[in-house]
């Protein structure tokens, strides 16, 4: 009996001890501190050439490096003015946004860790896709994009129906549409995948393939050539190309059976007529353009005003239905409220980007399939402890950090009465209010701030301007706006980082 307690508290014990150690975590290389904030080498990177920098700081010359680092610092410097209890942090929304960021974080983290990292290659299908991606198709083809037109593709297809006849009963005039498709991140990834991973023959028939926006495209080979790579630079290149095609498509089969296996025996069953009042609301919001409904977000989260407004009949027939039950999972019931809470932490994802009226309710469905499949995935993600990451926690502070110090900026312009006025003369309020606002901030945190020199001169970064978006998932952006606060081009504030 004693033996058998000793060895229950060895257990607990050794689960106690596991629970609470930290994942695996990647290493990062921090190149500033700003008190308890930090901002690595990577992220400086990403926010430097994921989006797109204003004209004062766009090349990749010494001066407009330097105008980077101080602006990144500058936006910590302004999130620790902000302080941590505020309008903004007591907002649900915001904590909602950024609860949804981490989460999107952790699956993206358990994607790449559990399933990508671990795919092992075999040589002889290496060397298949890199031969393979020097090759550019000659091919014709038919994109059938609403689900009547897919279902008879499909259907035609499965009957022997030839390409050409197949076009002409689907409206098309003339001959079938050409083009020519080589390996490049530009290309659907569905297109990529369908071509490249393995040999094909002149006149074979591919797909239906199911493209990012819904659309469904039947692909007819007429032919190719091969490039041959010369020079170790690009032999490297397509070598790496290749290996991460395959890398992502393995990890991808592998991610889809984790999935189907994680949500088997779970049945999304929705209330008929609260679904059918629910799609009636939610069409016309959801078939907004992207940029009216980013002016709606605005106008919710900042409170700026939008031309997209929300009807007060909306509201009140929303209101109606909040504790109605709209669709059970699990065994589990989702009131219409519960749901509406949940979109602020994540949107809907629409497997179709762009549907007719008479398409929103299939789509609107699968959405929301999509969005119970993601929490469950989660649920693995946070009992992997995967929230404790440190790029994960980088991620949320920051977008925390950067949402703060708009916020903060913001205050301070409204408190000298230049409100709305940084973009209508940037350079203007920057050098007038803005530089000397951080240059006040920058000496009272003079004895929190390091930076890494030696790190940061290594560092260098493009001259292309990018703006990088994320493909179905809630939070498409891939890092924050620029942030447009100091043109201050010297480091000459703060200490060396010890170690550096």
């Amino acid at each position: 009996m004693r033996r058998s307690l000793q060895l229950t508290i060895g257990l607990v014990v050794l689960l106690m001890v596991a629970c609470s150690r930290k994942p695996q975590q990647p290493k990062e290389e921090i190149l500033a501190r700003v008190g308890p904030k930090t901002i690595s080498v990577n992220e400086f990177i990403r926010r430097a050439e994921y989006t797109l920098r204003p004209a004062y700081c766009r090349g990749d010359n010494y001066i407009h490096r330097k105008i980077v680092l101080n602006s990144l610092i500058a936006e910590k410097l302004l999130a620790l003015e902000a302080g941590e209890d505020n309008e903004l942090t007591r907002n649900e929304q915001f904590q909602a946004y950024l609860e949804g960021r981490k989460e999107q974080a952790m699956r993206e983290w358990m994607f790449y860790h559990d399933f990508y990292e671990r795919v092992k290659l075999d040589s002889a299908e290496l060397r298949a896709a890199y031969h393979l991606l020097g090759r550019k198709y000659r091919v014709q083809y038919i994109t059938a994009k609403d689900s009547a037109a897919i279902a008879l593709l499909e259907r035609r297809l499965s009957e022997g129906v030839e390409l050409d006849s197949l076009y002409r009963e689907l409206g098309g005039l003339g001959e079938l549409p050409s083009r020519e498709v080589s390996w490049n991140y530009e290309e659907d990834e569905q297109i990529l995948d369908s071509l490249f991973t393995r040999p094909l023959k002149k006149g074979q028939i591919v797909g239906p393939v199911e493209n990012e926006d819904g659309s469904v495209t039947v692909i007819r080979i007429g032919g190719w050539t091969d490039q041959v790579v010369a020079g170790d630079i690009a032999i490297q290149q397509r070598w790496e190309d290749a290996g991460k095609l395959l890398r992502l498509r393995h990890a991808s089969q592998s991610y889809r059976a984790f999935v189907q296996k994680l949500m088997r025996g779970k049945r999304l069953e929705f209330d008929p007529e609260v679904f059918r009042q629910m799609v009636e609301l939610m069409r016309p919001l959801y078939l907004h353009s992207r940029e009216e409904k980013e002016e709606a977000f605005n106008e919710r989260f900042w409170g700026k005003r939008s031309d997209v407004s929300i009807s007060q009949d909306f509201e009140t027939r929303l209101a109606m239905l909040r504790q109605r039950p709209f669709f059970r999972v699990d065994g589990e019931v989702w009131t219409v409220e519960r749901f509406e809470k949940e979109l602020l932490r994540h949107p809907l994802v629409f497997r179709k980007r762009r549907m007719t009226v008479g398409e929103f309710s299939e789509q609107f469905r699968f959405a929301i399939a999509d969005l119970i499949r993601d929490r469950y995935v989660t649920r693995v993600a946070y009992r992997r402890g995967y929230d404790r990451v440190n790029v994960v926690e980088r991620n949320v502070n920051m977008w925390r950090d950067y949402l703060l110090a708009i916020y903060q900026r913001n205050r301070y312009l409204d408190s000298v009465g230049k409100k709305g006025e940084l973009y209508k003369q940037t350079m203007a309020i920057l050098q007038e209010y803005l530089n000397p606002y951080l240059a006040e901030l920058r000496r009272k945190y003079q004895d929190q701030i390091e930076i890494n020199t030696d790190a940061f001169e290594k560092i260098k970064l493009t001259r292309i301007d990018m703006f990088v978006l994320q493909k179905n998932v809630p939070f498409p952006v891939v890092v924050p706006a620029f942030p447009v606060l100091t043109t201050h081009d010297r480091l000459d504030y703060g200490r060396k980082m010890r170690g550096s």
